[in-house]
């Protein structure tokens, strides 16, 4: 499948800001980079399409590297918060289609709302999340949780109590309160069957609520060793 080139502003050349443009790079975007400070655009010149030192909160210096052509301007500014605000009212009001700012707190994401940026990331904060959720849920690691609520999505391998019974004779969404999205048997994926018998070496695509996916995985494991077992590495 062939992925559309769009054109990417970054405005901050930090670690955040640069991985991002190496990363669009190696996708095949086009791809141009800004930052107050000469180092970084030095370090980027030769890794994306333009590196730029530029006043990022300047309307006129953002126009001259083509704020008003790109299709998507992330600010990855995070400690000048003032700097970060100016910077995304300046490319709201240029008509970016789709602006997205760093936030490094609530307050900072509220205002960036309000000066209309399309998008809020904020890497920090999400960190910290991700991180207090996995020492919670030592699972959690292998699921991904999907936008806007608790539901999560991962691969499981199927619970003893299941081997040889169909999702219909468990009741399965019933019993464990999670949808089975697909099979994986040998390597194939296959939608899932009322009919079909689980075995033992299938994988499991299950979509729940993190607190009936975390009674799913604990179900007949009451330490990691066992929760190991269940849950599949990534490597398969």
């Amino acid at each position: 499948m062939t992925v559309s080139k769009k054109t990417f502003l970054i405005v901050g050349l930090g670690r955040f800001g640069t991985s991002l443009c190496e990363k669009l790079s190696d996708l095949g975007q086009t791809v141009i980079g800004v930052d107050s400070l000469s180092a970084p655009v030095v370090e980027m010149a030769d890794k994306i399409d333009v590196a730029a030192q530029v006043d990022v909160a300047d309307e006129a210096s953002l126009v001259k590297v083509g704020a008003k052509e790109v299709d998507v301007a992330v600010v990855t500014i995070g400690e000048a918060i003032e700097k970060s605000i100016l910077c995304a009212s300046i490319l709201v009001d240029l008509g970016v289609p789709f602006v997205i700012a760093r936030a490094s707190n609530p307050l900072h994401a509220k205002v960036l709302r309000r000066v209309g940026v399309h998008k809020i990331v904020a890497p920090e904060l999400d960190m910290g999340r991700r991180t207090a959720e996995n020492l919670v849920y030592p699972w959690y690691a292998n699921f991904n949780r999907i936008d806007g609520g608790d539901f999560v999505l991962g691969k499981i391998s199927p619970l003893p109590e299941m081997v040889g019974m169909s999702m219909a004779e468990l009741r399965f969404s019933q019993r464990y309160n999670v949808i089975v999205m697909l099979f994986e048997s040998d390597g194939t994926q296959s939608a899932p069957s009322a009919s079909r018998l689980f075995e033992k070496e299938d994988k499991l695509w299950v979509l729940g609520h993190m607190k009936d996916v975390d009674k799913l995985i604990t179900k007949n494991s009451s330490d990691i060793d066992g929760l190991n077992e269940l849950i599949l590495s990534e490597d398969n």
